[in-house]
């Protein structure tokens, strides 16, 4: 029954946190961030409710500030950062789940799934976490650490507010970033980057090609050229880290993706007319031990190569470039696996812990630049839906995060 009570309160705090529409986006190369301040004082709020030290910091980043709460308890040890989010991507309703419409920041309760958006990232590991040192404060354990929950906005954009918080001089001996897979601990994640490919023409009716010089079929034909080159290298690169549970391959491996094709900024989309500029934006995967450097100078090459086959007229611009991680702490790692041990004993869970590095990005690569060793571990499944309609987290899920995390802080 303590348990159902416990699974109870996490839900409706999670529930709470979920209606808070603390949405990030960039419109026009400015970020527009909504809600941040209130999700930051509902955060603060369950923190203080659980009888922790909190402060509220507003850090200074562009175009605005971040509010990130910091909240811990008075323990004589090394110190750990729980790093997790408040911010989320924006979602449009309705959602139909199980034949049934539902709004996004509405959030329901089927079974053993919360859905909503953030739901799953990030702000079961928020609840997670308070609920966590709650316990601890509430038991006889004795800690190995001092805890710092660490809750922050700006992660799907780059990750802006931890990043303003380090370089603010804040430190911790070891960081955990709980917005991470439930189904393996990782030790390293992918570096990413990001760009456009522009392919400039001359415009016109569309009646009358031979007075124009369509962008838009050299684009298609420069994105066919890199897809054939440049895209099956990339997947030839292989990490020393095994691949996530599920993966086709067994080590993590290069990738790269066109993920946006549009129009100039100047351009109208119109049928009868051809456009002067065509777009294409890209998302480059790097191991997490692969230099960023030398990723962005092979990709040059590739480019420069496929424009002068074609013989066209395109530019390459990277819009942003974060290297990968990966940790090389063994006793931490040990710790870990020990703690993820005891808490699928504790709640009967039959298997034995995994370990891999992340396909994905995260904070991690802030903890590792500044040399604190960096893990991660949250509730998200590769089915959870994150970033699209009907995004969800398993109650199951936050709970096996609560009871790993308890593990780990406690000796």
């Amino acid at each position: 029954m303590l348990n159902l009570v416990k699974s109870v309160d996490l839900v409706e705090e999670l529930k709470n946190l979920v209606k808070i529409r603390s949405e990030v986006k960039i419109e026009g190369g400015k970020i527009i961030r909504e809600n941040y301040s209130e999700a930051a004082e509902k955060v603060a709020k369950l923190a203080g409710e659980a009888g922790l030290e909190v402060e509220i910091l507003e850090l200074e980043v562009k175009d605005g500030k971040v509010p990130t709460v910091i909240a811990t308890t008075d323990v004589n040890a090394p110190s750990i950062a729980l790093v997790s989010h408040y911010d989320v991507v924006p979602a449009k309703g309705p959602w139909i789940i199980d034949g049934k419409e539902m709004d996004p920041y509405d959030p329901i309760v089927m079974g053993d799934k919360v859905y909503g958006r953030g739901a799953a990232d990030d702000k079961s590991a928020i609840v997670a976490s308070i609920a966590a040192l709650k316990e601890l404060r509430n038991s006889s354990a004795k800690l190995r650490y001092k805890p710092y929950v660490v809750v922050t906005g700006d992660e799907e954009i780059g990750g802006l507010g931890i990043r303003a918080l380090l370089d603010k001089g804040h430190r911790w001996d070891r960081a955990l970033i709980i917005d991470a897979s439930v189904e393996y601990l990782s030790v390293g994640a992918s570096g990413v980057v990001h760009g456009w490919i522009s392919v400039k023409g001359k415009g016109g009716h569309a009646g009358y090609p031979h007075l124009a010089e369509n962008p838009v079929e050299a684009l298609a034909n420069l994105i066919s050229e890199i897809t054939t080159t440049y895209k099956p290298l990339r997947a030839k690169k292989i990490s020393r880290l095994k691949a996530p549970p599920g993966s086709p391959l067994p080590n993590v491996w290069g990738r790269f993706n066109f993920t946006i094709t549009k129009l100039g900024p100047l351009e109208t989309e119109k049928h009868n007319k051809i456009p002067g500029e065509a777009l294409a934006g890209f998302d480059v995967r790097l191991l997490p031990e692969e230099r960023v450097e030398e990723a962005l100078r092979e990709l040059y090459s590739y480019f420069s190569s496929a424009v002068a086959k074609l013989g066209i007229n395109a530019k390459i611009e990277i819009i942003s470039a974060q290297p990968g991680w990966y940790t090389t702490d063994e006793e931490y790692v040990k710790e870990a696996l020990r703690a993820l041990t005891h808490a699928y004993n504790v709640l009967n869970i039959k298997k034995e812990p995994k370990i891999a590095g992340e396909l994905g990005g995260n904070d991690g690569t802030f903890f590792s630049i500044k040399g604190i060793p960096v893990l991660a571990y949250g509730a998200i499944r590769e089915n959870s839906n994150i970033h699209a309609p009907g995004e969800f987290v398993r109650v199951s899920d936050i709970i096996t995060l609560k009871e790993f995390l308890k593990a780990l802080l406690s000796s």
